[in-house]
């Protein structure tokens, strides 16, 4: 990828030049999604608009967030008013014809999948002022959950702890948050079927709505200036639980979907809880995500009836029990948590969730319980904490809350685990969501759960582990010849009874091969590897193993003499994370106003202009009282946070006025003492971000970064004494720790005129 290139980091010294837009002009200009729904089937296009407001070619990177299961079916670029289509190829050939068509003068898309979840895009050599549209398009089946679907469109990726390469990032996929960046965002939604006749309504934006020719066409409200900082929630209610079977077509043969829905057991009593609440107290909770928090643990207390037990915990860079076992929920002890809970803030420091599991894991044994954890889900390093959950015999429910939670680590949490997730924006009913949750937690996991075909199939999906009442269990099977007449799902219930359901096929296949590409996405993750490669060849699917490209050939007087200078789209802050912001609710009684009260951006800017008399020392900067022993971390992460993007070709600080107001006072004192001895100041910066971004990442990527770009500005001095200065003022302000300096050093902009 140019974006680690050799060639590309040569290049760093150009980011300051007249390559640079003035202003930090943004690259990415807007976003524009348009979806239909059809029963449970989700089709989706994003419209992504970019323009190079510079004077030289660049390449755009891009990192974004698709749902959870989400399946990409197509790419579509237009640049000039000329249209290409993607294709799918094996990923290091991809990769090679990208770089091919770079070096030729010619452009190139390229897209990739980053982690779970989360893709990349780069669009390479797009010239001076030129604009460019990236058409993607997706797909995802929807589940009813106790007569409510929720649809969930991701927009943004929330700052997350840990290493970006223990998730297999490579550095220029790894979102950076600038909270300078606002993009615009546009929505049109239309639903068919018993969607369109449900009761909609919107926790995250403002809607408009009407009734046509018996679909329903949602858009967000007329005046309302939505952008990338919140996932757009829409929730559909009163839904009747019933089966839908569907029938494709994949070429010659058949593909069936089977969308059970179990019917809720007979009365009976109620299982008695055995409920380890966990909740995360980190720095990423702050704001609305804490508050969200906070409801939903005192909602479940009032649940809680005299033959349940409970614990409760709290974690942040360490994990503090308030009990080393499961108590009794008599009065006396839900009061007592009922007081833990008011006084829970985000204040415990980094997000160490999988030691956080295991302790609580360890918590009461050998009683089986299960977990509650509550959590914005935002690490990297993934796949040991899934493993060990799963090992654990504890089914984990999960509780996502926050503007942008990271639902795919949630949800595969929840199904390895044999539980469930529920995600709840800023202003969405939290009783209703921890009821859904009472309902599935006391009824005893499912056995033996199977899928049976009328008929011979080539192939099927195994339906899980997981079978609760009124909600929604998927099944896909393949037939060479004739489809189906019918599905019957099986299962044994908690008290030993056989339970099943059937449906019955008996419509028309479907138009097209979405259906087919869903089955294929889903059947990736059991096949060994090359057969995996082989289906996502076939299908056109993007994977771990495949890419999407496409290349639009120049001619030879619009080909750019040189590579491309790499400008990475930063993130916006997501609204109510980190302190920063507030996500508010207009009145409405189902289709609530909602926007942020006032952007991240917006608070830098006001508190620069009226000299901060009107605000308070934000969330994200205050000293925590417990959790984490780190003097500078929290200042400095925010720092990166705001200036990572130089490293990727974007507005880097120029002089020590554009940072005084940002780093600790004897921080800034040694890096001036450094500009003293001749070191170029724009150099000097640059490098000690790079040093930075080497202390929070250690990945051997971070680390070549640093070594290039300490080799710059030093014409008279051996070669790399720079980056070594810079990294060991980088290194003492990582590693202080309270009590090493008299007083926190608060930015001069967020003193106290009175001070």
């Amino acid at each position: 990828m140019s974006a680690i290139s050799p060639s590309c980091l040569e290049n760093v010294p150009a980011f300051r030049e007249a390559g640079r837009p003035s202003g930090c002009q943004p690259v990415l200009q807007s976003v524009q999604a348009r979806g239909t729904v059809h029963g449970l089937l989700l089709e989706v296009s994003i419209e992504q608009a970019y323009m190079n407001p510079g004077s030289v070619n660049i390449e755009a990177v891009y990192s974004f967030p698709l749902p959870p299961g989400a399946v990409l079916l197509g790419l579509e670029f237009e640049l000039g008013g000329r249209r290409l289509q993607g294709r799918v190829a094996e990923r290091p050939d991809a990769e090679a014809r990208y770089e091919a068509a770079l070096e030729a003068g010619d452009t190139a898309v390229l897209l990739e999948r980053a982690t779970d979840g989360l893709y990349t895009v780069n669009v390479g050599n797009l010239l001076a002022r030129e604009t460019a549209v990236v058409r993607l398009r997706y797909a995802l089946l929807l589940s009813l959950r106790q007569g409510q679907v929720r649809i969930t469109l991701p927009s943004v990726v929330a700052p997350r702890f840990g290493d970006p390469a223990a998730a297999r990032l490579r550095l220029h996929q790894v979102p950076l948050q600038d909270v300078r960046a606002s993009y615009a965002f546009g929505l049109s939604l239309r639903l068919h079927g018993p969607l369109a006749r449900g009761e909609v309504s919107s926790p995250s934006h403002a809607l408009a709505a009407r009734h046509a020719d018996g679909h329903f066409d949602i858009s967000l409200a007329q005046g309302q200036a939505a952008v990338l900082d919140r996932d757009f929630v829409l929730l559909v209610d009163g839904l009747a639980d019933s089966p839908v079977a569907t029938l494709g077509r994949d070429g010659d043969g058949y593909v069936a979907l089977a969308s059970f829905c179990p019917a809720p057991p007979s009365a009976g009593p109620e299982l008695p809880l055995r409920l380890k609440i966990l909740v995360d107290c980190s720095g990423s909770m702050n704001g609305d995500g804490i508050q969200g928090a906070r409801k939903a643990l005192h909602e479940i207390l009032a649940r809680l009836g005299p033959d349940d037990r409970f614990s409760y915990s709290r974690f942040g860079s360490r994990v503090a029990h308030h009990s080393h076992t499961l108590l009794p929920a008599t009065a006396r002890s839900v009061r007592e948590a009922s007081d833990w809970i008011a006084g829970t803030r985000a204040d415990m420091g980094n997000t160490e969730l999988r030691e956080a599991l295991l302790s609580t894991i360890a918590l009461g044994q050998p009683v089986e319980a299960d977990i509650l954890l509550v959590t914005d889900g935002s690490v990297w390093d993934t796949d040991p904490l899934v493993a060990s959950a799963a090992r654990s015999g504890h089914r984990i429910f999960a509780v996502g809350v926050g503007a942008a939670p990271a639902a795919s680590l949630l949800q595969r949490l929840a199904r390895d685990t044999g539980g469930a997730c529920e995600l709840v924006g800023a202003n969405e009913e939290v009783q209703a969501a921890v009821l859904r949750m009472f309902v599935r937690m006391r009824q005893a996991p499912a056995r033996a759960v199977s899928v049976a075909w009328d008929g011979p199939g080539a192939w099927q999906t195994a339906p899980g582990s997981v079978v609760f009442s009124g909600e929604t269990v998927h099944a896909l099977a393949g037939f060479a010849d004739m489809p189906p007449g019918s599905a019957l799902l099986a299962w044994t219930d908690g008290e030993g009874r056989a339970c099943e359901q059937a449906l019955v096929f008996d419509g028309d296949p479907v138009e097209g091969d979405t259906l087919a590409r869903l089955a294929a996405a889903q059947r990736l993750e059991t096949l060994p590897a090359p057969e995996r490669h082989a289906l996502a060849m076939r299908h056109g699917l993007v994977s771990d193993t495949t890419s999407y490209l496409l290349v639009k050939e120049r001619a030879g007087d619009q080909r750019p003499a040189t590579m491309p200078l790499l400008r990475a789209v930063p993130q916006m802050l997501a609204a109510g994370s980190s302190g920063m912001g507030s996500v508010a609710r207009e009145a409405g009684p189902r289709q609530p106003a909602v926007w942020r009260r006032e952007s991240a951006a917006g608070q830098v800017q006001a508190m620069l202009r009226n000299g901060v008399e009107d605000y308070e020392r934000p969330a994200f900067l205050r000293r925590s009282n417990e959790g984490d022993p780190f003097l500078y971390r929290g200042q400095l992460r925010v720092f990166l946070a705001t200036h990572a993007a130089a490293l990727h070709g974007g507005a880097g600080p120029a002089t020590f006025a554009d940072v005084e107001d940002a780093l600790p006072a004897s921080v800034l004192a040694e890096l001036r003492a450094l500009a003293e001895l001749g070191f170029p100041v724009r150099e000097l910066l640059l490098c000690f971000i790079a040093a930075l971004h080497a202390c929070f990442h250690r990945d051997s990527l971070a680390l070549r970064l640093l070594k290039r770009i300490g080799g710059i500005g030093a014409r008279r001095r051996q070669p790399g004494e720079l980056g070594r200065r810079v990294a060991a003022v980088a290194k003492g302000a990582f590693e202080a720790r309270h009590g090493a300096v008299a007083a926190y050093d608060i930015p001069a902009f967020l003193r106290k005129q009175a001070d």
